[in-house]
Formats: C-alpha cells, sequence, structure tokens
C-alpha cells in the first residue's frame, strides 16, 4: 500500500511537471519562435515571399473554408468577443477577482497571440519583394508620351464598355470576377484558387460608410468584407481589390491593378466597365498634376453619361462622409501600412497608375 501510494506520488509529479513543461513550451517557445520567424520575414524578403507561395495557400484554402461556410463575418464574431472579454476582465479586476498582475500577464498574451495570428495568417505578405522584382522587370522611365497614349487608349475603352442602368447580380459578378482570376492567374502571378472567397458584409459597415470605406480583407479568417453602400458601377472593382489581397498581396496599389487587370478583361459588362471606370479615374488624377490643359481636354473625351456615373459616385460619398472620423481613419491606415513597410502609405493607392504602367509597357509590351 505505501509502494502505492509513493508511485502515486510519483506518478502525480511526472504530470505536473509535463504540464508545466508543455505550457511553458505554448506560453515562452512557441512564440518566440514565431516572432523571430515574422522579424526574419520582415528582414528577408526572400523568405516572405517563398512563405506566401508555399505555405500561405494552405493556410488561406483552411480559414477560408472555415469562413465560407457561414454567411456572417467571422472577423465581426472576433471583435465583439474581444471588446466583451476585455471590457468583463476590466471589471473583475476592479472588483479585485484577478490581481492586476495577472490580468495585465493576460492581456499581453493574447496581444502577443493575436499579433502571431495575423501576420502567420497573411500578414506576412507585407514583407514580400515589390511588384517589379517578384516579375523580373525593371521600374520604367518617365515616358509622358506613352502615359497621355494610355490615359487616351483607356478613355476610349472606357466609353465603349459604357453600360445604362446595369443588372447588379452579385453572384454574377462574383463567378465572372474568380474566373478572370482563374484564367489570369498565372500571368499574375497568384496561386489560384487559394482558398474561397465569399463577399460579406460586416456589422461595422455604418462605420464604413462615414469613414468612406468600400471594403477590407480580414487576415484572421481570410474573408473579403464589401461596403455594400457604394453604387452598383463601383462593386467590381472593390470586390476584385479585395480577392486580390485575399491571393497574398499586401500593396494596396497592386490590388488596384489587379482588380484593374481583372476587370477591364472581364466577358462581363458590368465587370468590364467597373473596371474602366475605376482605372480612367487613377490615370485622370496623375494626368491633372503633369498637366491641368491635357487632362480638361481628357475629360471632354468622357462620354456625358459617364461623367454622370463620376458625379453620381462622389456626392453618394461625400453625403455619407464624416470629415472627422474619416481624417482619423485615414492617419490611423496610413500608420498601420508604413508600420507593415508599406511606406507610402495611404498615398501608395496613387502608385497605381505607374504599376499599370509596367503592365502595359513591359508585361505586355503594349505601345501605342
Amino acid at each position: 500500500m505505501i509502494e502505492y501510494n509513493i508511485m502515486r506520488q510519483l506518478s502525480g509529479l511526472r504530470i505536473s511537471k509535463n504540464i508545466k513543461k508543455s505550457s511553458f513550451i505554448f506560453k515562452v517557445i512557441l512564440p518566440c519562435v514565431l516572432l523571430l520567424f515574422i522579424f526574419l520575414c520582415s528582414r528577408l524578403p526572400g523568405i516572405a515571399e517563398a512563405y506566401i507561395n508555399y505555405c500561405y495557400p494552405a493556410i488561406a484554402t483552411l480559414l477560408s473554408s472555415v469562413s465560407g461556410k457561414v454567411p456572417f463575418s467571422l472577423f465581426d464574431v472576433l471583435l465583439i468577443v474581444s471588446i466583451i472579454a476585455f471590457a468583463g476582465s476590466i471589471i473583475l479586476t476592479i472588483m479585485k477577482k484577478i490581481s492586476f498582475f495577472r490580468w495585465i500577464k493576460t492581456v499581453f498574451s493574447l496581444i502577443i497571440w493575436l499579433v502571431i495570428w495575423f501576420y502567420m495568417a497573411w500578414g506576412i505578405a507585407y514583407f514580400r519583394p515589390a511588384f517589379h522584382e517578384r516579375f523580373g522587370v525593371e521600374p520604367p522611365v518617365e515616358d509622358t508620351v506613352y502615359f497621355e497614349a494610355l490615359v487616351c487608349r483607356y478613355i476610349d475603352s472606357l466609353n465603349k464598355s459604357y453600360v445604362a442602368d446595369p443588372d447588379f447580380d452579385i453572384e454574377g459578378i462574383d463567378y465572372a470576377l474568380e474566373i478572370a482570376y482563374q484564367k489570369l492567374g498565372k500571368q499574375l502571378h497568384i496561386p489560384y484558387p487559394c482558398g474561397k472567397r465569399r463577399p460579406k458584409c460586416s456589422i461595422i459597415e455604418g462605420l464604413m460608410t462615414r469613414t468612406g470605406v468600400s471594403g477590407f480583407f480580414g487576415p484572421f479568417f481570410n474573408e473579403e468584407h464589401l461596403n455594400y453602400f457604394q453604387l452598383p458601377v463601383s462593386y467590381p472593382f472593390c470586390s476584385a481589390h479585395e480577392k486580390a489581397h485575399q491571393f497574398g498581396i499586401a500593396s494596396e496599389s497592386e490590388c488596384n491593378l489587379y482588380a484593374s487587370v481583372i476587370c477591364c478583361s472581364s466577358e462581363h459588362a458590368l465587370v468590364r466597365y467597373s473596371g474602366y471606370l475605376e482605372t480612367v479615374w487613377y490615370l485622370l488624377n496623375n494626368l491633372r498634376k503633369i498637366s491641368p490643359e491635357k487632362y480638361r481636354k481628357a475629360v471632354r473625351d468622357i462620354d456625358s453619361r459617364i461623367i454622370e456615373d463620376y458625379r453620381a459616385i462622389s456626392s453618394r460619398w461625400q453625403k455619407a462622409l464624416n470629415p472627422t472620423l474619416s481624417a482619423v481613419q485615414d492617419k490611423v491606415y496610413d500608420s498601420y501600412l508604413k508600420t507593415n513597410k508599406q511606406q507610402s502609405g495611404i498615398l501608395s493607392y496613387s502608385e497605381m497608375t505607374v504599376l499599370l504602367i509596367i503592365w502595359e509597357k513591359i508585361i505586355m509590351n503594349s505601345v501605342f
């Protein structure tokens, strides 16, 4: 009997030691290893590129296969649970149900794991080499003549693609975008299919509208969120942009390029029109900086019905926009992008024109 009790005590000690060892590995060693890997990716773009090309597709497939089965946003669920848990933990700390030291330790640990989840699930894409490096091309030298010819060509295509009173078929649009991404996957260097892409609405859509956000990608569960406040003519381009994020493209300007290439090549009338409508808007913004006179001439070449669509888009957002919230959102997102090595911040949206020139002039060898 004495030997039996001794054996039980020894067994209990071994189990206790194993539990403590496992706990130490999970709480200390594993997060340190993962954080070190993330740090190396941030310093060595080649490692980040390899991770996105070979590991990320499996992660995207796993996460999107789960989130794709539910119609609501799992990001919203995570957000709500996090807010409730954080508020509850503060109340328990004030009531002295848990010690302040334990609260700090728990919150810090959860933040660390959220950071790891974010980067391992998708965020490492921020550390990939630049677009021209991945495509093996040199950035183009400034060519005003070529750029002006490019603007004229896209305006001509925009006029031809105009759609009056488009049928806003969300499923049809999504199918058309998927077909285009599948067809152009190799050209765009994306690992199609890379999981599923199911457009969703978010509970923060009202806030998105007030800050002028038309969509966002939720990396935690690999979800595409779209703001249905936007007009039908803007929806396809926005959806194509968020899908590009899901394929492991982090740069906003690159996602705009992918959206342009995908939408403009589509056989779906509304998708194609949306692509040219948004692309010309970016081109005109850059042309206005180069030559206000040529900008005014280019605008006069646009079909008056299309000009009305531009005005309708602008008016719709301006009426809903809250200037203060929008300014705060811009500053926060700008800091977020720069923290993740997107040095141009929100200005990277304007870089889409440079990428379009690279795509047309160098990759597609277009001569006007």
